[in-house]
């Protein structure tokens, strides 16, 4: 009996930090897409066109301005010979030589903060900057963002369907499994029951276990978390996941509380159910 009692915690922790596992790493893939998304967003370059006619002491007052609007996360200034320089290095070959003349403008190159990179708000930061007396016109990849949206809603979409329905199963197993713990004491509660103990001294020591077996499962899928982060992080060092540890941090304490509360659960439901038995239908 001691054997097959170990077995089935064995297979309780098993079970439940497979979940703990699975539901991790989804929740890191969810939080990745997120924060690749806001990088991407931050990065979109919103050009801001300038008259010719602009002298340079106007050019540092309107960077004054662009800078304090809310939606500017920075701002960098493209004279026209470093426009010049930058569309030679593109093209391969001195323009400048065949047209005999720089028909480029000076420009401001923008990043937005997040909250503003969305197709809802470029019609007001682009109406907003146009309204510069000093802008000529204002480009925005809007194409860009809304293609990367459609992208992040449906991959974390996909992640979500696939969590959802591996909890659902692991979470069954699971039930199972603390009931097939149980099945192999439920003569030893009904011997104490019929001995007159009372229900919290019955279930005091499962629960007990319950939790010690929970937070057992919670380590163990953190540790199997952090090798999976820490091998993507070698294999991929642009990704740069291991400069995220706070959220990494808090994962990992909601991943061994939420490991202790399946387990919980589960063992008092199952005690309940076997403390509500008679003993006839023990056998």
């Amino acid at each position: 009996m001691p054997n097959s009692k170990g077995t089935s915690y064995f297979y309780a922790i098993f079970g439940i930090t497979l979940v703990l596992f699975v539901l991790g790493v989804s929740a890191v893939l969810v939080f990745e897409a997120k924060r690749i998304s806001t990088g991407v967003k931050e990065n979109l370059i919103v050009e801001v066109v300038l008259k010719d006619d602009v002298t340079l002491s106007k050019i540092s007052s309107l960077q004054t301005r662009i800078q304090g609007k809310p939606y500017t996360k920075g701002t960098k200034f493209i004279s026209k010979e470093e426009a010049a320089k930058i569309l030679q290095k593109d093209l391969g070959e001195n323009f400048l030589d065949i047209l005999g003349y720089n028909p480029l403008y000076a420009s401001f190159s923008l990043n937005l903060y997040e909250k503003y990179a969305n197709k809802d708000s470029f019609d007001f930061v682009k109406t907003d900057l146009a309204s510069f007396a000093e802008v000529k016109q204002v480009n925005v990849q809007a194409n860009v963002l809304e293609s990367l949206d459609k992208d992040v809603r449906s991959g974390t979409f996909v992640i979500l369907i696939i969590a959802g329905s591996l909890l659902v199963f692991a979470i069954s197993l699971i039930f199972n499994t603390i009931r097939l713990v149980m099945f192999s004491n439920r003569f030893t509660i009904k011997t104490q029951q019929l001995f007159g103990a009372t229900r919290w001294f019955i279930i005091k020591p499962f629960l007990g276990r319950s939790i010690w077996n929970g937070f057992v499962s919670g380590v163990t899928a953190c540790l199997l978390m952090a090798a999976v982060i820490a091998y993507i992080d070698h294999t991929l060092p642009d990704l740069g996941l291991q400069g995220d540890l706070v959220t990494f941090g808090a994962l990992f304490g909601v991943v061994i509380l939420f490991g202790i509360l399946i387990s919980f659960l589960s063992t008092l439901t199952a005690v309940l159910r076997y403390l509500r038995l008679k003993v006839e239908d023990l056998y």
